[in-house]
C-alpha cells in the first residue's frame, strides 16, 4: 500500500492517504464560526497535497465547549462559514471529516454557561469547574445534540464526522474508571462505561441512515495502569462496532510504542479486532517513522504530526524519502 496511492472511503474516493489531523485548536472566532487562521490553515495544507483532512474538535452544544475560541457546530449560525471552507477542500479532491466533541467535566461555567456534567463529580483543577453528574435527562439531550450535529455536518457538506472518545473529553472520561465511579447503568463494567458512546453513535445512525460515515477517535495508554486489557480492547471494538461505528482513530504516545506486553503495536491490536478502516497518529514526525507504520500495512490512513507539515515542501519531502 502506498501513501500517496488513490483509495476510497465508502464511496468517496481522496488522492492520497495523507491526513491532517486537528492539530491547531483555539483559532476560530469567539461564537464558535470559521476563522480566517481556520481557512488559511486547512487550504494550505489541501493545496500542497493532504488527501484526508479532520477539522478541529467542534463543540456541539455550548454545554459542551471547553474553549473560548473552540470550532463549533451547534448552531445554524456555525453553517455558512463550515460550508465554504469545506466547498473549497472538496474541490481540491479531499475528504473531508469533523471531530465531534463535548468537554464534560473539563470545562467551565464562564465557557460553557452553566455547571459542566460528567460521569460523575469531577474537577480537573484550578481552570475548571466541579461538575455535576450528568442523568438520563441529560444522556437524551446528549444524543440529541449530536444527532443534530451530524445533521449540521450532512448540510455542510462533510464526508464523515468523529465522535471524540479521547483528550479527557466526556466519553473519555465515561470510560475512565478514575472519572467514572456510577454505579446504574453508565458505570462499572466496561460496557456499562461505553454505553453513552453506543447510545450517541446510534442516535446519529439513525438520524443520517449511511449517508455519512461515523469515526470513534480514542486512547487507552492512560488506561493500562488501571488494568485496561487486551480483552477490553476487543470488547470496546465490537460495541461500537455494532452501535455503528465505521472507521477507527486510535491515538497513543507514539505509533511504535508497543501494547499489552506483546511486540505490537496498537494499530496492529486494533486491526486483529476490526475489519473496519483505521486511522493511525501518534508522534509521526519523522520519515523513518512514517516508514516504519507504513511497513505494518494495516492502516487506511496516516495521521501526520505538525512537525512534517510545517516544512514548506512537506508533500515532495514525504515522496522523497518514502518513495525514493
Amino acid at each position: 500500500m502506498s501513501l500517496f496511492e488513490s483509495f476510497k472511503l465508502g464511496q468517496i474516493r481522496s488522492k492520497n492517504r495523507i491526513l491532517v489531523p486537528p492539530y491547531h485548536e483555539g483559532i476560530a472566532q469567539k461564537d464558535g464560526r470559521v476563522s480566517h487562521a481556520i481557512y488559511d490553515h486547512l487550504m494550505r495544507l489541501v493545496r500542497q497535497g493532504a488527501g484526508v483532512v479532520v477539522f478541529n474538535n467542534s463543540f456541539v452544544t455550548q454545554q459542551g465547549k471547553s474553549h473560548p475560541l473552540q470550532l463549533g457546530i451547534a448552531e445554524e449560525n456555525h453553517l455558512p462559514g463550515l460550508k465554504n471552507l469545506v466547498s473549497h477542500i472538496k474541490a481540491e479532491g479531499v475528504i473531508v471529516g469533523i471531530r465531534l466533541s463535548h468537554a464534560g467535566a473539563k470545562t467551565s461555567e464562564k465557557i460553557c454557561g452553566e455547571q459542566p456534567i460528567g460521569p460523575s463529580t469531577i474537577n480537573f483543577g484550578k481552570d475548571f469547574d466541579l461538575s455535576r453528574t450528568f442523568d438520563k435527562d441529560d444522556v437524551d439531550e446528549l444524543c440529541l445534540f449530536f444527532a443534530h450535529a451530524i445533521e449540521r455536518a450532512e448540510e455542510a457538506g462533510f464526508d464523515f464526522v468523529e465522535l471524540n472518545g479521547a483528550q479527557q473529553q466526556l466519553l473519555d472520561q465515561c470510560l475512565h474508571t478514575r472519572y467514572n465511579n456510577r454505579e446504574d447503568e453508565y458505570g462499572g463494567s466496561l460496557e456499562n462505561r461505553l454505553r453513552l458512546a453506543c447510545e450517541i453513535v446510534k442516535a446519529m445512525k439513525e438520524r443520517i441512515k449511511s449517508r455519512l460515515l461515523v469515526a470513534y477517535f480514542f486512547s487507552i495508554h492512560d488506561k493500562l495502569e488501571d488494568g485496561f486489557t487486551a480483552k477490553d480492547l476487543k470488547m470496546m471494538i465490537k460495541l461500537l462496532e455494532n452501535a455503528g461505528v465505521d472507521i477507527f482513530h486510535p491515538i497513543t504516545i507514539h505509533v511504535m510504542n508497543k501494547f499489552f506486553d506483546s511486540e505490537e503495536t496498537l494499530l496492529e491490536w486494533v486491526s486483529k479486532y476490526t475489519d473496519k478502516s483505521i486511522i493511525v497518529e501518534g508522534n509521526i514526525k519523522s520519515t523513518q517513522v512514517l516508514k516504519e507504520v507504513l511497513t505494518i500495512d494495516k492502516a487506511t490512513m496516516y495521521g501526520i504530526d505538525k512537525a512534517l507539515f510545517a516544512r514548506s515542501n512537506w508533500y515532495q519531502f514525504l515522496q522523497k524519502k518514502i518513495s525514493g
